[in-house]
C-alpha cells in the first residue's frame, strides 16, 4: 500500500518516551503547497501547559494547551531542500521537550537548480575524476527535462489517475521513472554502445572505465544505430539504465540525497536506491515492486554510491562512505535497527 498523505509520527525518543509528536499533511509536499503541521502532548511526561512548532529554527506558532494546528508555506525558497521543524512540549514546572524533523520540499514544475556541467568534453566526462552527477544528468538539457514529463503522462495514463497526482506524490513519481525505462530502453553491451556514440557524431567521447553515457545521449543517440537495427528507443547497459532513472527522477524535483546510483563489490552491476514509501528502497530493471522482497541476486550488494552531490562515479572508499551515511533506511521517521548491507533495503527486513 502506497503511503500519499501523512509521514509518520516523528518519534524523538531517546532514553524515555517523553517527547510530543508532530504530524504533517502530506509526505511528499510540493514548493508551491501549503503544509499543515499538528503538535501535541504525544508521550511527554508530566503536566503540559503549552506546545511550539519552530521552522527553520524560528517559533511561527504557540498554543496553550496540550495540542495545535499550523498551516504554513509555500515553500519555494526550499525546492529541493529538508525543511526543518521541531515541536516543543513547555511543562508546568518550567522544562520543555522537543521532537525534531525535517519533509522535503519537492518542486515537479522543471524549476530546479543543479551544478553547471563542466566536463572536458564540451560538458560532458571525459575522464573517471568528471563523472558527476552534473555531467552525467544533464539536467540543463530539455530533453531529459521531456522525457521526464513523457514518463508522468504515460504512467497516468496507464494507471488511470491524473497527471497532477503523478506529479505531486513522490511513490508515483518513482513508479513512473520504473517504468517508463523499463519500457523504453532496453540492454545492450558497452562495445556496441561505444560503437554507436562514434557513428552518431560522438567519437570524441571516452570517459574512462566502463563508458557510463549521458542521460541526454542516452534519450538522443543511443537508439540512433548505424551499424544494427534498433529494436528500443534507447538503449545501454546497466549504468545506463541507472544514470537515465536517477536524472528523470532529479527532473521531476527528487533532490539529490533522494536518489543514488549504486555500484556492487566486487564492481558488477549499477542500479538506484531511491527514497520510496517511506524508506531507501533498491531500483533497478523493471518496475519498481520487482525488487522490494528479498532475493538472490548478489548483484545488489550495494557498496558505493554516488549521485549529484557524492561523487564522482568511481569505485573508492569515499563512495562508499557517502553511501553508508547518506541512506538512512527510513529518513525523517522510523528506524530500521538491522545492520548496513543491501538488504535492509527489502520490504520484508525494513518495514
Amino acid at each position: 500500500m502506497k503511503v500519499k498523505f501523512m509521514l509518520p509520527i516523528v518519534w524523538a525518543c531517546l532514553l524515555c518516551s517523553c517527547h510530543p509528536s508532530v504530524t504533517l499533511s502530506t509526505v511528499h509536499p510540493d514548493s508551491d503547497k501549503t503544509i499543515t503541521f499538528k503538535v501535541d502532548k504525544g508521550t511527554t511526561e508530566g503536566t503540559v501547559t503549552s506546545v511550539k512548532l519552530n521552522i527553520e529554527g524560528s517559533t511561527v506558532a504557540n498554543q496553550p494547551g496540550t495540542t495545535l494546528s499550523y498551516t504554513g508555506g509555500a515553500y519555494p525558497a526550499y525546492s529541493n531542500q529538508k525543511l526543518k521543524y521541531t515541536g516543543i512540549a513547555g511543562k508546568s514546572d518550567g522544562s520543555a521537550s522537543s521532537a525534531a524533523g525535517w519533509v522535503y520540499i519537492a518542486n515537479p514544475k522543471n524549476v530546479f537548480t543543479f551544478p553547471s556541467s563542466n566536463g572536458s568534453n564540451h560538458g560532458y566526462p571525459n575522464s573517471t575524476t568528471e563523472q558527476t552527477g552534473a555531467n552525467l544528468y544533464r539536467l540543463d538539457k530539455q530533453s531529459v527535462r521531456n522525457a521526464a514529463q513523457n514518463a508522468l503522462m504515460e504512467y497516468a495514463n496507464s494507471q488511470d489517475i491524473s497527471v497532477v497526482t503523478a506529479a505531486n506524490v513522490a511513490d508515483e513519481m518513482v513508479a513512473a521513472v520504473a517504468l517508463y525505462v523499463d519500457q523504453h530502453m532496453s540492454y545492450r553491451e558497452d562495445a556496441l554502445n561505444r560503437q554507436v556514440f562514434s557513428d552518431n557524431g560522438w567519437a570524441s567521447y571516452s570517459p574512462g572505465w566502463d563508458f557510463p553515457q549521458p542521460a541526454d545521449l542516452t534519450l538522443t543517440i543511443s537508439g540512433n544505430l548505424t551499424n544494427a537495427s534498433p529494436n528500443d528507443d534507447f538503449q545501454g547497459d546497466c549504468e545506463d539504465h541507472a544514470i537515465l532513472r536517477a536524472s528523470l527522477l532529479r527532473a521531476l524535483g527528487f533532490a539529490p540525497w533522494a536518489i543514488w546510483n549504486t555500484i556492487d563489490n566486487p564492481v558488477t552491476h549499477e542500479y538506484n536506491i531511491v527514497l520510496y514509501e517511506g524508506a531507501y528502497r533498491l531500483m533497478d530493471y523493471g518496475r519498481i515492486g520487482r525488487w522490494l522482497q528479498s532475493h538472490s541476486w548478489d548483484s545488489h550488494k550495494s557498496h558505493y554510491g554516488w549521485n549529484e552531490t557524492n561523487g564522482p562515479r568511481s569505485a573508492s572508499a569515499n563512495n562508499h562512505q557517502f553511501l553508508k551515511e547518506n541512506t538512512d533506511n527510513f529518513p525523517g521517521g522510523k528506524a530500521c535497527n538491522l545492520a548496513w548491507s543491501y538488504e535492509k533495503y527489502y520490504k520484508a527486513n525494513c518495514q
